[in-house]
């Protein structure tokens, strides 16, 4: 069972019982009990805890100030700080967005990061350089449509509403995300998220820059891709040759193939058996 994290920089949850050396970060508009499953698993192979934090603007976590938005490097100095107050280095356990941000955590800050394990996750998504002015100009003027948090009369309509994003989610799956995600208001329901991260970004890395910060992770890294995920294996292919030390494979299961019983088992047997070679 999860146990909330209490006076953390960031909101979390944690499995297990010790000083974990395990963080697991999620993906966007998703929050730590993504890991609920997983997580779990991996702390009664290992015998030890697994911490999951709910990123900044994400779950019970801080929003970031207005007009700071959510840039991919932008995670980056909470996350050193959780870093830093664990049994570090830390192994990463990294979904989605969350892998973004391990290897900007990874690339900056080698000596915080023993390993990192990416979950249908290939690195930050990029503008070509020659878009530069037209990606800022969409960033500038998403602002001006900016919208408070989404209202809900029930949980089964904030359930039904996440269902339409995300189809491919088992019912469990669904409460397991929307629970965590959703605040109790006198007369409504609302997202805990942030509405600035669905704001249109200002500014994206360029391919050169991804491969450039992932050729400066030094860490052992397995990359898991979901047979039915989000991009294209040689996608997939292409990015993890920009890494120094990367083993990849390919497993069952759609993007969220970490948060259902039937595919999580086998992602946790291999997370540790890779733990295992280090």
């Amino acid at each position: 069972m999860a146990v909330e994290l209490k006076e953390k920089l960031l909101a979390g949850l944690c499995w297990g019982q010790g000083d974990s050396k395990v963080l697991c970060l999620h993906g966007w508009l998703d929050n730590a009990a993504s890991f609920a499953v997983l997580a779990d698993r991996l702390a009664n192979l290992l015998g030890d805890s697994v911490v999951a934090v709910d990123l900044p603007g994400h779950g019970k976590s801080p929003w970031h100030a207005a007009g700071q938005g959510y840039p991919v490097w932008g995670y980056t100095h909470e996350l050193k700080a959780v870093a830093d107050s664990m049994a570090s280095p830390v192994d990463l356990v990294a979904h989605s967005l969350g892998g973004s941000l391990a290897l900007c955590l990874a690339a900056a800050f080698p000596e915080l990061v023993r390993s990192i394990v990416l979950l249908d996750s290939p690195g930050p998504m990029v503008t070509p350089e020659d878009q530069i002015a037209s990606q800022l100009r969409d960033g500038i003027l998403s602002r001006d449509k900016l919208r408070p948090s989404r209202q809900f009369a029930s949980v089964a309509d904030a359930v039904g509403a996440r269902k339409k994003a995300t189809p491919e989610l088992s019912d469990s799956a669904l409460a397991i995300l929307v629970e965590r995600n959703l605040a109790k208001c006198e007369f409504h329901y609302e997202w805990r998220t942030d509405p600035q991260l669905k704001l249109t970004s200002d500014l994206r890395l360029s391919e050169t820059q991804v491969e450039h910060l992932m050729r400066a992770v030094k860490c052992p890294v397995l990359s898991i891709r979901a047979e039915s995920g989000l991009l294209p294996a040689k996608f997939f292919e292409h990015r993890m040759g920009y890494l120094q030390n990367v083993d990849s494979l390919q497993l069952p299961g759609h993007h969220h193939f970490h948060l259902e019983e039937e595919t999580a088992p086998a992602i946790a047997d291999a997370v540790i058996t890779f733990w295992k070679g280090l």
